[in-house]
């Protein structure tokens, strides 16, 4: 029935512009997103030429035993994650393609994962993303930090994932960026090249929302390896659809830089709209911004398939929370 339904509101494959709704069509966008699941699928349509990685933790009740069977039941490296907890773990995963066999570890790799341990308040889902896209364009980089500091309110409440709320150690571990872009360019203005950006993430904590250290350390020849960007606001998740959905609404974030005729008004319009102070900018964040975020999901996706699942996970139960602890959503994947 559900699926049914699907066909007759929507074309899966056809790309309608959700943003230019009636106010009719988004209040039935809305009734049918409350029944709507996203499913886990073979492949997600990202460039062939990306990579990305992903970063699983979790916390067990006895840590010691996993680092040495893990190797059964999946590629991914473990390692202890002692921000998760004393029984912190974390499963790296290798670099991982949009293919059949990346999606198929993934999911056997939760699913291994979630037989002997739990996600808690501490969890990130990290994803990096490789660098080489970019091809070293300032261009394509400095199009990222403005379209993340544009949306970043509605990047978070998607990346909140199964929950309402960020994770309060979000603040410590994955702070937002804005205000603190805002004041280094309203002081120094946006950088011109490459090099004046580098400079400026050089200043900027690693651990941000979105970190572009590695890519820095790699540019300038401090490495060889890693040559990554890292996105850290996620919550953490044992769950592949989440995950999956993640890497791709990241993924296609990335491809919306690589992008010569972006609308960058727009963008300066919603970074100077954004205002609020460190102390409540979560909480903000966690308030659901419908019109917003059909305007993202048609600068990123070109489908309709993407956009609904990225909406499902964005609206969620359509509720938000005020609450320091994790709240569940309503479960909306299969």
């Amino acid at each position: 029935m559900k699926k049914r339904g699907v066909k007759r509101m929507y074309k899966l494959d056809k790309n309608e512009r959700f943003s230019e709704m009636s106010i009719n069509d988004k209040n039935e966008l809305l009734s049918f997103l409350k029944h709507y699941h996203i499913e886990y699928r073979h492949k997600i349509g990202l460039n062939p030429d990306m990579t990305f990685g992903i970063e699983i933790e979790c916390s067990t009740s006895d840590k010691r035993i996993f680092h040495y069977k893990h190797r059964k039941y999946t590629n991914f490296l473990s390692d202890d994650e002692f921000t998760v907890g004393d029984n912190g773990l974390e499963f790296i995963s290798p670099i991982l393609h949009d293919d059949s066999k990346c999606w198929d570890e993934v999911r056997q790799t939760c699913e291994y994962v979630k037989s002997f341990a739990k996600n808690n308040e501490y969890c990130g889902g990290h994803i990096h993303f490789g660098t080489h896209v970019f091809k070293d364009n300032y261009k394509y980089f400095m199009n990222l930090v403005l379209l993340w500091m544009a949306y970043e309110d509605i990047i978070y409440r998607f990346g909140n994932g199964e929950y309402l709320n960020t994770r309060v150690v979000s603040r410590e571990y994955a702070p937002p960026v804005i205000n603190t872009f805002k004041l280094y360019f309203a002081d120094f203005g946006l950088p011109n090249n490459l090099e004046e950006l580098l400079a400026f993430i050089k200043k900027q904590e690693q651990e941000s929302g979105i970190n572009f250290y590695n890519y820095f350390l790699y540019y300038k020849k401090k490495r060889d390896y890693k040559n990554t960007i890292e996105v850290r606001c996620p919550n953490g998740t044992l769950e592949e659809v989440i995950w999956q959905n993640n890497i791709n609404f990241f993924g296609k974030l990335v491809q919306a830089a690589l992008n010569d005729e972006i609308d960058l008004e727009k963008l300066y319009y919603y970074i100077m709209s954004n205002s609020y102070s460190d102390n409540r900018i979560l909480d903000e964040y966690g308030k659901i911004k419908l019109d917003k975020s059909l305007e993202l999901a048609d600068l990123i996706y070109d489908n309709n398939y993407d956009k609904l699942a990225f909406l499902k996970q964005y609206v969620k139960n359509g509720k938000s929370t005020s609450s320091k602890t994790l709240v569940k959503t309503t479960r909306f994947w299969e």
